[in-house]
């Protein structure tokens, strides 16, 4: 057998080595009549004599391992010291063909001595090597087999040997896991390192960094936000124990990242950004650290919406470009914060500067989902730029390409619904929106706890709602954005515009069930809102509207006169907005139908009319019907007749149905010309039907 055996290595000497070096091995026929004690000594030193020619380089040491072999073929301690200098050779740029070598010599060993755990040890940690070095996921397979082998004998082993094995034994299970995506094998990678650490009084911060990583490899299958705590906490171990390490910078800063992209609380944010700085300055050549930094600034500017965040993503995309101007995802995300802050900041040299790189760059990289998915945000920015549908309509083209390519990226889906979502806003195109919600919800299901997916998808289910008159997507809306904010809490005092929104939802509610507990649970989001941000855009209206709400339904005074306080803040804060004057306006005329004093009510009434014109000058579509409503209940009918016609030529009458129903109109109808303007209007639609 063991000629068989040494035949296979000359093959592979031959196959890897120049024949020079394995030439003359004919010699070691001299020494077949040396008893057997002889042998067995003259087998180390020529052992000896390998490990140190391997030692410095020279392939010399393959003639003196295979006359070693020879000597004492029998020996798997031979075997097993000849596997340990391949590994240690091949473990060297250039000559990773030697750890195939270092394999087959520990094969050999464990054949020899099937208990042998030291050779099955470095036999996984071989396999672990080329499993690294060739991208193959056989050989972690192989060494994973090898390691168990070793854990079967390793009864009152020397802890450190223990401790090292568990730790390689948990490597390689991550390494497999990476392929799997089953959290089954995360798990058992955990497992391995939590025992290594039991035989560790002191860990290094290498097996704090394994440990950790292993951690966010689970927080990214099960969206665990406690998974990530125990990384942070993991992590903080690894730059305790070495603050110069930069891995463990690096590595901490992806578990915040991780924590806040679930929570999107900006603490852990910015935890991970101190952490990107440190390492920065610990390693300023290197560009993982400055792209790192860059992404987590332009998730971070692109949901606050803060142009100063979104600059330095951009600052930073520049510094890891220059340090390596091949790798696609630093060209991704230069390209979504170029584009980002160009929609923001209202510069459309910015946008037209991530089309660019994006141009100059997808060509080169068409099988990365990433770089259409980066592609698609450049046109979505430029759809909202100019308000122009067909970018959003190239953009999905992009998106839809990116995911011809990876159907399991949330983020394409979660694009794609973007862009289908910012096209409905411009087109009240229903389709659009109903899609929207469909590729939102799809990204939810890839990635259920990433809060962002969770509002967008509300938000759009919500728009959907509102456009098609439909009571079940607001069900959905509303059950979206209560997981959101029970799962959130945390995060709240940075995202007012969450609670907004739901409130704004619950108020829609409370138009469709017209009862008074949607619009009284709206009333009290909103006031959290104001709680959190006071100059929360439109908070003021919608809180005023709210309580007219209220006030309809209750018939309680009380709520329209609360309505007032809150539109005259609303007027302070944007006096250009049309609808609060319409709307402050309007709630004066309630005001005025629940007042006994004539005096009071007329001087109410004229109050309404300055505010109803004031919503007029300022662009608003339905003032001439408005005012048309106000000068019925005065009896102002030829005034009110003209303010009809008017709005009738401007499209800007509601529905027959609405007209009559609305009771402030109830004196108008009953005049001749109504009658007739009704009639015509009637025989109108009736004809464009016909």
């Amino acid at each position: 057998m063991m000629m068989q055996q040494n035949s296979s290595l000359r093959r592979i000497f031959s196959r890897f080595f120049p024949r020079k070096y394995i030439a003359g091995i004919a010699a070691q026929a001299k020494y077949a009549l040396l008893p057997i004690g002889e042998k067995k000594e003259q087998a180390l030193q020529y052992l000896q004599m390998g490990e140190s020619s391997l030692l410095l380089g020279s392939l010399s040491a393959l003639a003196l391992f295979e006359t070693a072999a020879n000597l004492d073929p029998e020996n798997p301690h031979i075997w097993h010291r000849q596997g340990l200098a391949f590994f240690e050779y091949g473990s060297l740029d250039g000559n990773e063909k030697a750890l195939l070598l270092s394999s087959k010599n520990f094969k050999i060993a464990t054949t020899l001595d099937p208990t042998f755990f030291e050779a099955w040890t470095a036999w996984g940690t071989v396999l672990l090597q080329l499993g690294r070095f060739h991208g193959e996921h056989h050989f972690f397979l192989e060494a994973r087999e090898k390691y168990q082998k070793a854990i079967e004998f390793s009864a009152e082993k020397p802890t450190e040997q223990l401790a090292e094995l568990y730790w390689d034994y948990g490597i390689v299970w991550s390494e497999i896991a990476e392929q799997s995506g089953e959290a089954i094998d995360v798990r058992l990678a955990i497992q391995a390192l939590q025992k290594a650490q039991l035989y560790t009084p002191h860990p290094c911060p290498e097996f704090w960094n394994d440990l950790g990583n292993a951690y966010i490899q689970m927080g990214l299958l099960i969206n665990d936000t406690r998974i990530y705590l125990q990384a942070i906490d993991t992590l903080h171990r690894s730059v305790a124990a070495e603050p110069l390490y930069v891995d463990g910078w690096l590595s901490l800063s992806q578990a915040f990242s991780q924590i806040y992209i679930n929570t999107l609380d900006e603490r852990f944010a910015a935890s991970g950004s101190d952490c990107l700085a440190k390492a920065a300055e610990i390693d300023p050549l290197n560009s993982e650290i400055w792209l790192s930094w860059a992404q987590i600034l332009g998730e971070s500017g692109r949901l606050k919406g803060d142009v100063k965040q979104l600059s330095l993503s951009v600052e930073k995309c520049a510094r890891a470009y220059a340090l390596e101007t091949k790798n696609p995802l630093i060209i991704c995300q230069w390209v979504e914060s170029l584009s980002q802050l160009g929609l923001l900041s209202g510069r459309l040299d910015l946008l037209i500067e991530g089309e660019n790189k994006i141009l100059e760059t997808v060509d080169h990289f068409p099988d990365d989902p990433d770089m259409w998915r980066a592609y698609g945000l450049c046109l979505i920015s430029f759809g909202k730029y100019f308000e122009d549908p067909d970018y959003f309509e190239a953009a999905i083209e992009k998106l839809q390409y990116g995911l011809s390519l990876d159907r399991t990226d949330a983020e394409l889906w979660h694009a794609l619904g973007v862009a289908h979502k910012a096209h409905a806003q411009i087109t009240d195109d229903i389709d659009m929106i109903e899609r929207a919600g469909r590729f939102l919800t799809r990204a939810i299901d890839l990635k259920p706890a990433c809060p962002s997916l969770l509002f967008d998808a509300a938000c759009a289910l919500l728009q959907y709602s509102e456009m098609e008159a439909s009571l079940p997507p607001l069900e959905q809306s509303i059950a979206l954005f209560e997981t959101l904010l029970h799962n959130q809490r945390e995060a709240l005092l940075y995202h007012p515009e969450w609670l907004f929104h739901y409130a704004s939802a619950l108020e829609w509610l409370g138009d469709f069930s017209a009862e008074e507990a949607p619009f009284v649970r709206a009333l009290e989001v909103f006031s959290q809102v104001l709680l959190i941000d006071p100059d929360y855009p439109n908070i003021h209206l919608r809180i005023g509207v709210c309580n007219v709400h209220l006030g309809h339904m209750s018939l309680d005074r009380e709520y329209y006169t609360r309505a007032l306080h809150f539109f005259r803040l609303a007027a302070r804060q944007n006096e250009e907005d049309e609808t609060v004057w319409l709307e402050w306006g309007l709630c004066l005329v309630h005001i005025a139908h629940h007042t006994l004093d004539t005096y009071e009510m007329n001087q109410l009434y004229a109050e309404a009319e300055l505010k109803i014109l004031k919503a007029g000058a300022l662009g608003h579509p339905n003032t001439h019907y408005h005012l048309a409503c106000l000068f019925s209940i005065l009896g102002k009918f030829e005034e009110a007749m003209d303010l009809i016609r008017q709005a009738y030529q401007l499209r800007a009458l509601p529905p027959i149905d609405e007209i009559l129903e609305d009771e402030w109109l109830d004196n108008l109808r009953s005049t001749e010309p109504f009658i007739q303007f009704l009639s015509a209007l009637e025989a109108r639609l009736q004809s464009r039907e016909e």
